[in-house]
């Protein structure tokens, strides 16, 4: 039987990437322009780690979703508090990103993201290792 908690991930993980990917297609536009002042703002520097944090926490997401829709079964309480906290880990990013675009005081909540993020990952080790183990004893 198939868990359906990492579904949310796989959604909430794709939208987040389209959109990581839409700050990617700006930052090109913008740099195309070589407007020194742009080139040197801090703003640009922060928006360009969201991209590239918000990509791999979204990419994350979908991973460990597939997995936790795969696996989870077994663990289900386990497996629906690390699909939250990994959807949580997109606060690491997600309040860069708003505070890249003026939202300044959103920035404190970053390492609340970067910490759920981390919870969500290690939670997923027993998740995995019973699911796999399970999928092993089931087809021997």
């Amino acid at each position: 039987m198939m868990n359906v908690a990492g579904k949310k991930n796989i959604v909430v993980g794709t939208a987040y990437f389209v959109l990581t990917l839409g700050l990617g297609m700006f930052l090109m536009k913008m740099l195309q322009g070589q407007d020194p002042l742009w080139m040197d703002s801090p703003v640009r520097k922060m928006l360009a780690g969201v991209h590239l944090h918000g990509s791999l926490e979204a990419l994350i997401n979908i991973l460990f979703g597939y997995l936790i829709y795969r696996f989870g079964a077994r663990m289900p309480l386990v497996s629906n508090i690390a699909s939250w906290l990994l959807i949580g880990g997109l606060l690491h990013s997600g309040s860069a990103y708003l505070a890249g675009i003026g939202m300044t005081a959103v920035k404190t909540v970053a390492p609340f993201g970067a910490v759920s993020l981390i919870a969500g990952i290690v939670l997923m080790l027993p998740v995995l290792v019973k699911g796999v183990d399970s999928e092993y004893s089931d087809s021997a």
